[in-house]
């Protein structure tokens, strides 16, 4: 129903009943039930119903049309609301083929990194990925590494926006924070049996309805209108399913390094081995990053995982 509606020109019900196979009374239905989930329709008895201005439709039908990937989303699971993409992903991980993606319209209890609570309303793109690459355990961070720099070079390709990676897995916008990367894998001894890769894009949301410390931004504040998450997701898939295609290789070790935006920064890591608090000098190619302890006559401390906040600006 919602692939008729999309364009937003008038479409009668006669045409779509006619193209569904169904009656005038089931489109009627089908209408009523679009607008009890938030959808505005509008009707007219000559000209029939059209979607009203600024709906942005998730529509997979709409998604798996424009995609051109080899398998990275040719299975795609949608939902109209889920509890976390990453949850439901796990559900099927075992059993589902390379590249199957679960995609929420919203998200009721989404999760961010340490558990922290991730708000997740209409408009903004809740997805995971189920990735199998045939490698070590050792290697996991190959995928947040591909992953990150598709996110990125997806943006600046549809929008011309320079998103920055802040270690170890965010992408900011002028400091802000667009993107959210969650990656959670399972193992037999130390085979990597598959990675889950949640990320949460605030696409069309408005930033106004998260937690003033979150510091978020959204596409469409930084682009000065809405854009289409049809359009992104199909573009997200295929520059993931690039990046994967090429992860270990050295350029995309590069890549991932350059867009950094944490290297430089007075930063404070929180890890297992408890809080540090330095200068990020360096990143290797392993994903681990590099402190220089502040007044530990220059001690430098390599830390693999961990939750970053930055501290001050860049230093010259």
């Amino acid at each position: 129903m919602l692939s008729y509606l999309a364009s937003g020109s008038w479409v009668s019900g006669e045409e779509i009943a006619s193209k569904l196979g169904v009656s005038r009374a089931a489109v009627w239905k089908q209408v009523q039930a679009l607008r009890t989930k938030g959808y505005q329709i509008q009707s007219s008895t000559n000209k029939g119903y059209r979607l009203g201005a600024n709906q942005d439709v998730l529509d997979p039908e709409m998604i798996l049309k424009g995609l051109e990937t080899d398998f990275v989303g040719k299975d795609l699971r949608y939902f109209r609301e889920v509890s976390s993409t990453n949850e439901a992903a796990r559900e099927i991980a075992a059993n589902c083929e390379n590249g199957t993606v679960v995609l929420a319209e919203v998200q009721t209890k989404g999760r961010g990194r340490l558990s922290r609570p991730w708000h997740s309303p209409t408009g903004g793109i809740w997805i995971s990925i189920v990735l199998k690459p045939e490698i070590p355990l050792a290697q996991a961070y190959r995928i947040n590494m591909a992953v990150s720099v598709a996110i990125a070079r997806a943006m600046l390709r549809l929008y011309g926006i320079k998103a920055g990676i802040k270690w170890p897995n965010d992408l900011l916008v002028n400091d802000r924070k667009l993107c959210g990367i969650l990656m959670e894998v399972s193992a037999e001894t130390d085979r990597l049996e598959y990675a889950v890769v949640g990320i949460g894009i605030n696409a069309n949301v408005d930033e106004n309805s998260f937690p003033s410390d979150w510091n978020a931004t959204s596409l469409s504040r930084e682009m000065g209108s809405q854009v289409s998450r049809t359009k992104l997701i199909q573009t997200l898939l295929m520059e993931i399913e690039k990046a994967y295609k090429q992860m270990g290789e050295l350029d995309t070790y590069l890549d991932w390094r350059d867009r950094s935006v944490t290297l430089g920064r007075h930063v404070r890591v929180t890890s297992s081995d408890g809080d540090l608090e330095g200068q990020a000098v360096y990143l290797s190619e392993d994903g681990a990053l590099g402190i220089e302890l502040a007044g530990e006559h220059g001690e430098i401390r390599r830390v693999v995982a961990g939750d970053c906040v930055h501290l001050r600006a860049l230093l010259s």
